[in-house]
């Protein structure tokens, strides 16, 4: 199976979202790391928020879907997300 991409968006500098999205995201690679791959866009400079239309941080896209705008998931909804992606 491949990895299931989690596209991480948060500003520079962090607001305090952006800092619960980077330790929410550390604790869930712990557990599920042969499953999923992370990748942070701070922007919102890169071509990638507009490619996904994100005009608020922190977000996320799971697999490539965008589930999270403008706040950081509760770890059972960001488990539940990645669940709906085929992570097991």
């Amino acid at each position: 199976m491949s990895k299931v991409k989690i596209e991480a968006f948060v500003s520079i500098p962090p607001c305090s979202g952006g800092v619960a999205v980077k330790r929410l995201l550390k604790e869930i690679e712990s557990e599920f790391s042969d499953q999923i791959e992370i990748v942070f866009h701070t922007g919102p400079g890169d071509q990638e928020w507009s490619e996904y239309a994100i005009d608020n941080a922190p977000a996320m896209v799971i697999g490539d879907l965008v589930k999270f705008v403008g706040l950081a998931p509760s770890k059972r909804s960001l488990i539940g997300a990645l669940h709906e992606a085929g992570v097991e």
